[in-house]
């Protein structure tokens, strides 16, 4: 008779080693938003004019006659040419939100308002060496598409023409500095780059950092490291007699209500200083050239006592005189615009200007104001082509 051996089943091990799987499975599953869904009524209560992206599906091909129903309560493409979307069946649509809420598609068309999409597309920019008889090394510097606010950057490629050495850096506060170094360049040589991005992009996320849809503010003092943010810096004077003034005029009280703090300085600055359209006209234009991109951004007592200013100047402004209110300010930029962020305690930093499908490039990195675009030595250069082209689609399983 042959005996045969009883194996002891050891459960404890058994149950570590099957967690350990399960947890592998899931951490191979795409990940899912953990935020509240959105109340699209108080959004649009409060940012009537936020542009939304609508996937809009047809029970048909989308026709022409559709596309001007649609144009006609202001939904537009959002990703390409009006003639690309005929024959579709669904594309995505832009949209201000007080349209969406308050008018009816055709009957035959369906929409719905994306909380979660892909965004991909080319960041391009041109240069052109203006210096008369230069022939010598460059060396230039850009930010390049970054993480933002509800906007995860998952895919990123660069190409610069004509070829160059290539360097990447990232500063502490995340900025994607990308440097291309000439040995030789001439007068009139034209420099093209282009950054390939691919975006998921979170609108709860997004809109939890909005300024204008933050609650009554309160919490804990401001951390340490936030502080500098109180700080004068270059460009960014908060003792200046007029930010030192408009500071003195806010509502005293336990703690300052942030949102109204900047709703009160967009009043001051709407009634004082004109919008430089021609500066902004010029710039993307390709008709401003510079030798220091520093000099974009103008002296706030100059936009002050101007009364004139595009968003570079502006935004310096808004710092100073937050800072000076006991606000922490820093600059920050997109494709096509400058802006600030504000921080607010118990809440984090938020961003005084949300735009679903704008391309974040850079976070000051601290009090003193930094230009986007760096080159040595600082010979004229003319900015020929900035533009950015998108599509934009549901994410997975939405």
């Amino acid at each position: 008779m042959v005996k045969t051996k009883r194996f002891r089943v050891y459960w404890f091990p058994l149950f570590q080693i099957l967690l350990i799987f399960l947890s592998l499975i899931l951490s191979q599953r795409p990940a899912v938003s953990q935020t509240k869904a959105i109340n699209w009524d108080r959004v649009a209560q409060l940012k009537p004019d936020l542009k939304v992206l609508v996937l809009v599906k047809g029970d048909r091909p989308i026709s022409l006659d559709d596309l001007a129903l649609l144009a006609d309560f202001g939904m537009i493409p959002a990703d390409r040419d009006p003639g690309l979307v005929l024959g579709l069946r669904q594309a995505v649509f832009s949209a201000r939100l007080k349209n969406w809420t308050t008018k009816s598609m055709p009957a035959d068309l369906h929409g719905r308002l994306l909380e979660r999409f892909i965004m991909t597309g080319v960041y391009r920019l041109g240069f052109r060496v203006e210096k008369e008889g230069y022939q010598g090394p460059l060396s230039l510097e850009i930010t390049i598409p970054r993480d933002g606010f509800g906007k995860r950057l998952i895919y990123s490629e660069n190409l610069v023409r004509p070829h160059a050495p290539t360097t990447m850096r990232f500063d502490r506060m995340g900025n994607r500095w990308f440097s291309a170094n000439y040995s030789q360049i001439r007068y009139g040589e034209a420099i093209r780059l282009h950054f390939a991005f691919k975006y998921s992009i979170d609108m709860a996320l997004l809109l939890n950092h909005d300024l204008m849809l933050l609650n009554q503010p309160g919490g804990p003092p401001i951390p340490e490291e936030v502080r500098p943010f109180l700080n004068s810096g270059y460009k960014i004077d908060k003792n200046l007699p007029e930010a030192v003034q408009w500071a003195s005029e806010g509502v005293s009280g336990p703690s300052l209500n942030v949102r109204l703090e900047y709703q009160r300085l967009t009043k001051f600055i709407k009634d004082t200083i004109v919008y430089d359209q021609l500066k902004r006209n010029q710039y993307f234009g390709g008709r401003t050239i510079y030798s220091n991109l520093d000099d974009m951004y103008q002296e706030i007592a100059m936009t002050l006592s101007r009364r004139l200013g595009a968003c570079p100047d502006t935004s310096l402004l808004e710092c100073a005189f937050l800072r000076a209110r006991g606000i922490p300010c820093r600059i920050a930029g997109r494709f096509g615009h400058f802006y600030t962020e504000v921080y607010v305690p118990g809440k984090g930093w938020m961003s005084t200007s949300v735009t679903p499908t704008g391309i974040p490039l850079i976070i000051g990195p601290g009090p003193d104001h930094i230009p986007y675009q760096t080159w040595k030595p600082t010979i004229p250069l003319r900015t020929t082509l900035i533009e950015t082209k998108v599509r934009i689609e549901p994410e997975e399983g939405l």
